[in-house]
């Protein structure tokens, strides 16, 4: 879909209003017409922050997948698997009372796939329920019957089985994906006075670091090889394609202030859920950014964005410093600088894998 924002008109945002009104968003008196006002990109915007997506107040591709799984409600529809996976807040809520009862139905990530079958089945034998994988009538009133109350003050989650690790070792014959965010018409942030775009700078990035890990015997996919566009789910399918195990979104951030510097990591959470992987590798990250690069520590967070959701492996988005910034943006315009920052991610997943 074409992005919606602020001055758009048109049946899609009609759409898009009367979700967010049976959401409970206020649109104003002007309610569902048409417009892409004030109102709508306020209600948007609170959307967006709640469920820990980018606040930008633009209906994307991620705010509109998110929006539209937001409208499914718990006890609307039979869940089941299905190719492709039903998807929605029914199916977290079901994910969430699955985990609760102790039956693992992997990341509550509100996807319907094989974790959470394999959990339903396994529930309704122990209930003494009929073994079809389908969330009936029947089903949800033993699971709402048998499930605690759940505790929306704090994320909780079945610890992965790993201790937050990947079966690995060494970097030696790791399936790593790395995608170069941005590219083709989407430039990302750019530096003052026509002095590049962090497409530009993503996709150099990938390309050392690529380079590196193969030296070290990884198997390195790379989303983006040159200036072109990818959609978000394109990217996400390809990488999941591949059998990725560890996926990384290269990033660098940018801001409206000129002194805004520093390094920070985003893994998978929707508030309730993290991934406990994605944290650690993060942290790792992070550190050697700050250790190698002298960089702020701005910390690793959770977010809902499409690359931490959506890969089946491990995944973490990566923003290694400012673009915008008056010294490390124009620092990113030096090849040797940008073969620094892929060596310290390089140690990074190194100290991830090796368990320091």
């Amino acid at each position: 879909m074409r992005p919606i924002a602020r001055g758009d008109r048109g049946k899609e945002v009609v759409d898009i209003q009367m979700r967010l009104s049976g959401l409970g968003y206020s649109l104003g008196r002007e309610g569902a017409d048409g417009y892409f006002g004030q109102q709508s990109e306020r209600a948007i915007k609170g959307f967006q922050q709640e469920r820990l997506l980018a606040v930008d107040g633009v209906v994307g591709e991620n705010t509109w997948t998110e929006l539209v799984e937001a409208g499914h409600v718990e006890g609307d529809r039979l869940l089941y698997l299905r190719i492709p996976n039903m998807r929605g807040d029914d199916v977290h809520a079901l994910q969430g009372r699955l985990s609760e009862l102790g039956f693992d139905s992997g990341p509550e990530d509100g996807i319907f796939g094989a974790l959470t079958e394999n959990a339903l089945t396994d529930f309704q034998r122990n209930a003494g329920l009929n073994m079809d994988g389908m969330v009936g009538e029947a089903t949800l009133d033993h699971l709402q019957r048998f499930g605690k109350v759940r505790s929306e003050a704090r994320e909780l989650k079945i610890p992965d089985r790993m201790n937050g690790y990947v079966v690995r070792s060494t970097l030696k014959g790791l399936r790593i994906s790395l995608d170069a965010a941005h590219g083709g018409v989407d430039a990302g942030g750019t530096r003052e006075g026509g002095g590049g775009a962090e497409k530009e700078d993503n996709l150099r990035l990938t390309l050392a670091l690529a380079a590196m890990l193969e030296e070290e015997g990884a198997d390195v996919l790379l989303v983006r090889e040159n200036d072109e566009f990818l959609g978000l789910y394109d990217r996400v399918e390809m990488a999941n394609s591949w059998r990725t195990e560890i996926h990384m979104c290269l990033h660098h951030n940018h801001h409206s202030s000129p002194i805004a510097r520093g390094a920070a990591t985003y893994y998978f959470s929707n508030g309730r859920y993290f991934a406990e992987s994605g944290k650690r590798l993060g942290g790792y990250l992070v550190k050697a950014l700050v250790e190698q690069l002298g960089r702020v520590d701005l910390h690793t967070h959770g977010r809902n964005y499409s690359c931490l959701r959506e890969i089946r492996g491990l995944s973490v988005m990566v923003e290694p410093a400012f673009i915008t910034g008056e010294k490390e943006g124009l620092k990113l315009l030096s090849e040797e600088h940008i073969k620094e920052e892929a060596r310290a991610l390089l140690t990074g997943l190194r100290w991830y894998v090796e368990r320091r």
